[in-house]
């Protein structure tokens, strides 16, 4: 059985448990909050609209969450792409409750 770890939703307050293995991704220092998603291909480049208001793109390494402290705040695997093996998908502003 897989650990789980609570994670709040930042957009909706919401509190959540995902899986120890559930993909994550570090926030662009210039990641405009209020969108709360980052769109990440298949060649792990993010996709998000800065505090600029335009879109960026910013190379990525998807992490598992067991490796986020808690407090800390993340971009969390909201859909995945249909394989499932990717990477692919959107990604939502979270911030770790527990682990």
């Amino acid at each position: 059985m897989e650990r789980l770890i609570a994670v709040v939703d930042l957009t909706s307050g919401e509190v959540i448990d995902r899986t120890s293995t559930t993909l994550t991704l570090d926030l662009p220092p210039d990641f405009e909050r209020a969108s709360a998603v980052v769109s990440l291909d298949q060649l792990s480049h993010g996709h998000y609209l800065a505090t600029d208001g335009k879109q960026h793109e910013y190379s990525v390494f998807p992490r598992p969450l067991s490796w986020r402290a808690r407090g800390e705040d993340c971009l969390i695997a909201d859909r995945l792409g249909r394989e499932p093996s990717s990477i692919a998908g959107t990604y939502r502003l979270t911030s770790v409750e527990w682990e």
